[in-house]
């Protein structure tokens, strides 16, 4: 039986009315942003085209003459975010040297972007959109697991996790625990938000990994961030 209640849309105008001199791309572009962040903060059922003319300048018409339907919006949408996450990693992964401090800033910009999303999208998007659910499950398994397997080699090298530690495994429990936190259908009788469960992820998952060095750096880098949130 679901347990979520009726979700009513209530949203702040965006306001992305089109200049003429815009070409069809950017056109196209500027639709997909509207509707990104109305899917974003208010769920991807309620939402409607109309919505999103309306909020974007644009006639009905006009935006059914760039998008056939809802459904493709909201793989491009999906496409658009996994593709940002994508990118910031990689460039993450180039500019960090510690791996403790790629996980925590991984875990922070995630932590902000959750903040934006209302609760209702991920069930939305497993209910209604399966296409789309399943590629944001195969970046889980595939993209995330790949990264987490690289941070865990790189810190058992570099002496900052326990050498012992199985990485294959140890990145297939990091997945698990992502799975928890993305699973719209986890109820809890605690008021947990996700970015308190992001962090708490993270933290159990570092501190079941790292030597005595990986420790002292993390709890040195965690004070830092705390200080610079104050």
């Amino acid at each position: 039986m679901e347990t979520f209640e009726p979700f009513i849309v209530s949203y702040t105008k965006i306001h992305l009315t089109l200049p003429p001199e815009m070409t069809e791309e950017q056109i196209r572009a500027k639709i997909l942003q509207g509707a990104s962040e109305l899917f974003l903060k208010y769920g991807f059922k309620s939402i409607t085209m109309d919505d999103i003319a309306r909020e974007v300048g644009i006639s009905k018409k006009t935006l059914y003459q760039h998008f056939e339907d809802k459904t493709g919006l909201v793989e491009l949408a999906v496409e658009g975010y996994l593709n940002a996450e994508k990118n910031f990693c990689c460039t993450l992964e180039d500019e960090e040297q510690n791996p403790i401090d790629f996980m925590l800033k991984i875990s922070a910009s995630l932590s902000d972007k959750k903040k934006q999303i209302n609760q209702s999208v991920l069930f939305d998007l497993k209910k209604y959109f399966k296409s789309s659910w399943d590629k944001l499950n195969n970046f889980r398994i595939e993209f995330i697991y790949n990264q987490i397997l690289a941070n865990l080699k790189k810190g058992k090298k570099e002496g900052y996790y326990i050498d012992s530690i199985h990485e294959a495994m140890i990145a297939r429990f990091y997945i698990h625990l992502v799975d928890y936190l993305l699973n719209p259908e986890v109820q809890t009788e605690e008021s947990w938000n996700l970015k308190e469960l992001q962090s708490e992820m993270l933290h159990y998952h570092l501190r079941g990994i790292t030597t005595e060095k990986g420790r002292k750096y993390m709890e040195a880098q965690l004070e830092k961030m705390n200080k610079k949130n104050l």
